[in-house]
């Protein structure tokens, strides 16, 4: 983590506020997966054409999630099926500045819309707060189950001309019922656009690295690791053996 830091202290910092502008809660989202070890070329060539985002002075951000769903995970199905309006419902806890927020990701037409509510805590159970919300924006979701609990390492990378953020999380683990898994090897990048932008710095050297995008969201992942009954993941076949063959690589 050390070396990621020196690199990132080769960027220039945003500040939360700042970045307000350019939440993009509104976006188009384009993901990636590669190994660790491949992280401090990248950062090397974006470092002029991005900024970092600092907290608390911190370049890198801790994230915890608890994401909610129906016992038969019906909106891990919804996404492997490819179903074009879907949702994801989760707790989000930024470590660095101590904020936590219930969100709901709705992804209708190839977009992702997210709304959230801040609340005064990080919990396991929806909570008053959480439920209100639901009822009044989202009256058409079923009744919703804590399903995982994931945390991992943030770096955010900022390019305000473009619109557009560049995410990288690290050290992700997930944990559900006692059973647990650690991906220490693999990135999960996330490109967050107000529009497709294919002239994106980032997303040019994805396709300079022959690295294609991913389809398998980190909810989806940890639920094809954690879950212990029979689970369909035929259409995450490819994603899931590459991201198990870029983890077990020494």
């Amino acid at each position: 983590m050390e070396n990621y830091t020196e690199l990132l202290s080769h960027f220039q910092s945003i500040s939360l506020p700042a970045l307000i502008d350019a939440q993009l809660m509104n976006r188009v989202d384009t993901k990636f997966v590669f190994r660790v070890e491949d992280l401090p070329e990248l950062l090397i060539e974006l470092q002029d054409k991005y900024h970092v985002l600092v907290v608390n002075q911190q370049r890198i951000a801790n994230y915890e999630n608890i994401y909610f769903d129906t016992p038969s995970k019906t909106f891990y199905l919804d996404h492997h099926n490819g179903k074009d309006h879907r949702y994801k419902v989760r707790y989000r806890k930024y470590g660095n500045s101590d904020n936590t927020f219930f969100e709901v990701k709705e992804r209708c037409q190839n977009r992702t819309i997210k709304r959230r509510i801040q609340v005064d805590k990080f919990q396991h159970n929806l909570g008053v707060k959480a439920t209100t919300f639901l009822i009044e924006k989202f009256p058409e979701l079923p009744h919703l189950d804590p399903q995982l609990l994931n945390t991992y390492q943030r770096i955010t990378l900022v390019n305000e001309e473009l619109m557009e953020r560049f995410t990288l999380d690290l050290n992700i683990s997930f944990q559900f019922e006692g059973k647990s898994v650690y991906f220490e090897n693999i990135v999960i990048a996330e490109l967050k656009q107000a529009y497709v932008n294919r002239n994106s710095f980032a997303y040019q050297y994805m396709k300079k690295q022959q690295l294609r995008p991913s389809k398998l969201s980190k909810y989806c992942l940890g639920t094809l690791f954690t879950f212990d009954q029979p689970i369909k993941y035929n259409n995450f076949k490819y994603s899931f053996n590459k991201l198990k063959a870029l983890n077990n690589a020494s």
